[in-house]
């Protein structure tokens, strides 16, 4: 089992159980008691638990939030990694779009000290950026689709004009050959539609689940962005495809 597939499993086991043992987990892991302790040291530095002696428990505050996501995202160290490198992308003083959903989330939990501005119809992004001093924070208003964060509609739409982004970075549900890029609701296709109007640079992020997928609204074909964050386990024939149609592909590998 790779680390990150085994600090995924300990986040699962802590949010069921609020508690965690160094020696059960060693022993369910078969790996040395050493190597989890270094796992729940990085655990409790991205503040998902508190350390006690011989294991550690669920930080409870992570989860006041009343905006908070599901923590058992099985794909949450693999967005974490994405939003590192499309971190890295964004330059002072630039405008950003940064679109709903999890993955764009963690990008704008790793541009905090950036001085640029985000422009976000996603609720909770705007609530992450909060208190971040560098930061002008735009949230576009309209509709909230149900059970998500996500803003869409004809308020989101006007907000949108009059306004240019040098990079958007749009998150996906689903990405195929057929299809192309998907997500999952036609209004957020409208959106998605008038950002690539006032964007220079659209970028897809999304990780490795997301491909030989397909949700329900259609954004594109897999040429519609010049620039693709996934992580390094991507299929080998998508692999080709963006290589072959100068697709830049960046993946995760350099973080794990």
């Amino acid at each position: 089992m790779f680390a990150i597939e085994r600090l995924s499993k300990i986040k699962e086991i802590l949010y069921k159980q609020k508690r965690v043992d160094v020696v059960e987990l060693s022993e369910l892991f078969s790996v040395t008691e050493v190597t989890i302790r270094r796992d729940l040291d990085k655990l409790e530095q991205e503040g998902f638990l508190i350390k006690t002696y011989g294991g550690a428990v669920i930080n409870e505050d992570s989860f006041k939030n009343p905006l908070a996501q599901d923590y058992e995202d099985s794909m949450i160290e693999e967005k974490r990694m994405i939003g590192k490198i499309a971190a890295q992308m964004i330059e002072s003083g630039e405008a950003v779009f940064l679109g709903s959903g999890t993955t764009c989330l963690e990008i704008a939990r790793n541009i905090k000290n950036k001085k640029i501005t985000v422009v976000t119809n996603d609720l909770l992004i705007g609530y992450e950026l909060r208190e971040s001093i560098g930061i002008k924070v735009i949230v576009t208003g309209g509709d909230l689709i149900q059970s998500t964060t996500t803003l869409v509609g004809g308020f989101a739409l006007q907000a949108l004009k009059g306004i240019f982004i040098n990079k958007a970075f749009i998150g996906v549900k689903g990405v195929n050959f057929t299809s192309g890029y998907t997500v999952e609701t036609y209004e957020e296709v409208m959106v998605i539609q008038q950002i690539r109007n006032i964007s220079n640079e659209i970028v897809i992020v999304g990780d490795h689940s997301k491909f030989d997928s397909t949700a329900f609204a259609r954004l594109g074909d897999l040429q519609m962005a010049k620039k693709v964050i996934t992580n390094k386990q991507v299929p080998n024939e998508y692999k080709k495809y963006f290589f072959e149609h100068q697709i830049k592909l960046y993946t995760t590998f350099e973080f794990e």
